[in-house]
């Protein structure tokens, strides 16, 4: 899960660093191993992974290994978060973890040049290096951060666990989500087959709304958006809205469409969410999203492809400008132009 900062940001040493931890991840990490990956003495992305079982400790550094040669990376600091062991402080947790990356991930060329051992991401919580016995220190209040102070211009919150993120989507009642299922089988059995032109409208206006709508989606414009979201060109142009000022706004309508939808018109605002979260640099809120999705309609062809995207770590000034290209199919439609481009996932 890997997520990034629009702008890099430096800090003033390694307390510092550790502690801007849950602000480039979105959330307190725990159990985890976050791999911190830098160019030119600055850090480009980071990467979040559960802490494998011992049987496991080969196949998670292969795993990582792909992401981060796609990403160019030659060196990294690895970061263990987990409760103390009782053999400390002779042997840290994980240690033969950290061994194994360093000599999977030193035999293609990255290097491993620090790795730590946190109990948490909470000030004044006590952090000790796995490579110099006499290396530690402090963590410093993470609230006061310059990277926290960045991450809060940009609009972003950081949570005090993931399951704390994931809670952001979690589903409107059964009985909600069934009664729009009906209202939208109504719907589609009703109505002549949509056009992508008004059905892309529809969502752009409503992306508009945004801002200023107070309350709630009414049930109503729940199901004539999940029908215009239904429709490939529809969702496909809409992840160009990325690349326009009002991109927040529209994932804030992603978000509450998420919560909001019947299985399996879900996945797509879902994917949507995702697109829009990893292009800002959000791997935890993509990934989350990512799982609703493919709950909601597993097999779907955009979710996989957008998977396989933050699975591999694509840099998200990539998507940024994949965005742009979306846009214009966007424009087309808005200006009841049907493209040919042949952009469709479905």
């Amino acid at each position: 899960m890997p997520s990034t900062l629009p702008k890099p940001i430096r800090v003033r040493d390694a307390g510092d660093l550790y502690a801007a931890i849950p602000h480039l991840m979105g959330f307190h990490p725990a159990d985890s191993l976050v791999v911190l990956v830098l160019k030119d003495h600055l850090v480009s992305m980071t990467m979040r992974v559960d802490l494998p079982r011992p049987r496991h400790r080969g196949l998670l550094a292969a795993q990582l290994e792909g992401p981060l040669q796609e990403h160019g990376a030659s060196e990294v600091i690895l970061v263990v978060v987990c409760a103390p062991s009782e053999h400390m402080p002779e042997q840290l947790p994980h240690e033969p973890l950290v061994t194994a990356l360093r000599h999977r991930l030193g035999g293609v060329g990255i290097e491993v040049v620090e790795a730590v051992w946190l109990p948490s991401c909470q000030k004044d919580a006590q952090w000790l290096c796995y490579l110099d016995i006499d290396c530690h220190g402090t963590l410093p209040d993470p609230q006061l951060s310059a990277v926290a102070a960045a991450s809060a211009h940009e609009g972003n919150v950081t949570f005090e666990s993931r399951a704390a993120m994931a809670a952001i989507l979690t589903l409107d009642p059964p009985e909600a989500l069934e009664r729009r299922s009906m209202l939208l089988d109504e719907l589609m059995t009703s109505s002549s087959d949509a056009d992508p032109c008004t059905e892309l409208r529809r969502v752009s206006d409503a992306i508009d709304a945004v801002e200023h709508r107070k309350g709630s989606l009414p049930d109503k414009e729940i199901v004539a958006l999940s029908k215009a979201l239904a429709v490939p060109e529809v969702r496909d142009a809409s992840m160009g809205f990325a690349a326009q000022p009002r991109s927040r706004l529209a994932e804030r309508l992603w978000l509450e469409l998420t919560r909001a939808c019947p299985a399996p018109e879900r996945a797509e605002p879902a994917c949507l969410l995702a697109f829009y979260a990893y292009q800002r640099g959000d791997g935890g809120i993509a990934s989350i999203a990512l799982d609703v999705a493919e709950e909601a309609c597993p097999g779907h062809a955009l979710s996989k492809l957008v998977r396989a995207v933050v699975s591999a770590a694509f840099p998200p000034s990539e998507i940024r400008e994949l965005s742009v290209k979306y846009m214009d199919s966007a424009r087309e439609l808005l200006a009841g132009t049907q493209s040919s481009s042949g952009r469709s996932q479905s």
